[in-house]
């Protein structure tokens, strides 16, 4: 037994209260830095130049799908825009539908891939950068749905003067499938998690689509070429390679998000996590030190308070900790769901939090062990 200051611990108590007292304030920083990108993304006023902005649009057999998203893209209230659709080797009615539009509008241009490649992915964002001629470039997919006509102008402001690079948010509350909610939660969970870390000039992709750059600079960097290693993420992998605190513009409201129409059953849930685990293994070693530390801190944190709660007399003051952090944490969370338009992600979001580790961990373990790597479509 230890005597501190007229109080007697155990050495194991005092091991477990001191796992639990700094786990509790790494989690408090980050808190903090989530907190501030919370607040610090209000919206920002309409510059006074305009950008002009290309939107391109990869597609395979979406015929329908760019039949609800293409017309809503052409009818945005923006002076200076054109869309760019890249058909990938489609075999349904995509090439005549976009045919037929093309004639009704000078805003659409299309470009059409007629053979497979060994990075699909890199050629048909790169033949739509060639196909565009706009000063940004904007990503989407088929199964994305804008918020309206304005659109086009909420997402421009984010495009300050400094700005070259910019990460928009994607809602998957109108997707369908038993792993919705893991898509909706892991994907609010990772935007704030990754918009704080900009603050340390770490700045990260969540995302493929909603996502924007200038298309000058991925000319002059000669596009893909550093991140060809990879047949998936390119795009992802190419602009986290450009983002830095100056140049990166987070937009956090919901007039500028897109909301995800597709599936997201057992297998699109795992193929999410499986490249996202895979993606973040090309992050560089601040940005993985960024994450782990996160996630280490939290099992830390809910470990020391189990333990603390069976062995410790100083169960209810830790209690009360605890407690202190999910309010925190709870009220940062409404705060940042107001802004977009998110519900009811509480309690799973917590719940969420501090069992990703663990299944990020798994599926990563399995991962090792596979004999046949998987070609990202």
């Amino acid at each position: 037994m230890i005597e501190i200051v007229g109080f007697t611990f155990g050495i194991v108590e005092i091991l477990l209260l001191a796992g639990f007292i700094l786990a509790f304030f790494v989690q408090l920083f980050y808190q903090l830095l989530m907190s501030i990108f919370t607040l610090r993304g209000k919206r920002r006023i309409k510059p006074s130049v305009l950008p002009s902005i290309s939107v391109i649009v990869p597609s395979r057999n979406y015929e329908e799908n760019l039949r609800e998203l293409i017309p809503s893209l052409l009818e945005q209230d923006y002076p200076d825009f054109e869309v760019v659709v890249v058909d990938d080797c489609s075999s349904d009615g995509t090439e005549w539908y976009l045919a037929g539009l093309k004639l009704e509008s000078d805003k659409l241009k299309t470009s059409r891939i007629i053979q497979e490649t060994d990075f699909p992915n890199a050629l048909v964002i790169t033949i739509g950068v060639r196909a565009a001629t706009k000063e940004w470039l904007i990503f989407l997919n088929p199964l994305c749905r804008v918020s309206g006509k304005n659109w086009l102008s909420s997402v421009a402001t984010g495009m300050h003067p400094e700005a070259e690079t910019l990460f928009g948010f994607v809602k998957y509350s109108n997707s369908e499938g038993s792993m919705q909610k893991l898509f909706r939660y892991e994907n609010f969970n990772s935007f704030v998690l990754y918009g704080a870390a900009r603050y340390l000039g770490l700045p990260m992709p969540v995302n493929e689509v909603n996502i924007a750059y200038k298309r000058e600079q991925f000319l002059n960097l000669k596009g893909f070429a550093a991140v060809l290693d990879s047949r998936f993420s390119e795009n992802e992998l190419y602009i986290n390679k450009l983002a830095t605190r100056k140049n990166s513009s987070f937009l956090f409201d919901r007039s500028s998000s897109v909301t995800y129409y597709g599936d997201t059953d057992w297998h699109d849930g795992m193929i999410y996590k499986k490249k996202q685990i895979l993606l973040r293994k090309k992050f560089t070693f601040s940005q993985k030190l960024f994450l782990s530390v996160n996630g280490l801190s939290r099992i830390i944190f809910d470990a020391m308070m189990v333990a603390l709660l069976i062995i410790s007399p100083w169960r209810f003051w830790v209690a009360g900790v605890w407690l202190f952090k999910m309010i925190n944490e709870l009220i940062w969370g409404i705060v940042a769901m107001n802004r977009i338009g998110e519900k009811n992600l509480f309690p799973g979001l917590l719940i969420l939090r501090s069992t990703l580790p663990f299944v990020n961990g798994f599926i990563s373990f399995k991962q090792i062990f596979r004999r046949r790597k998987r070609k990202w479509k």
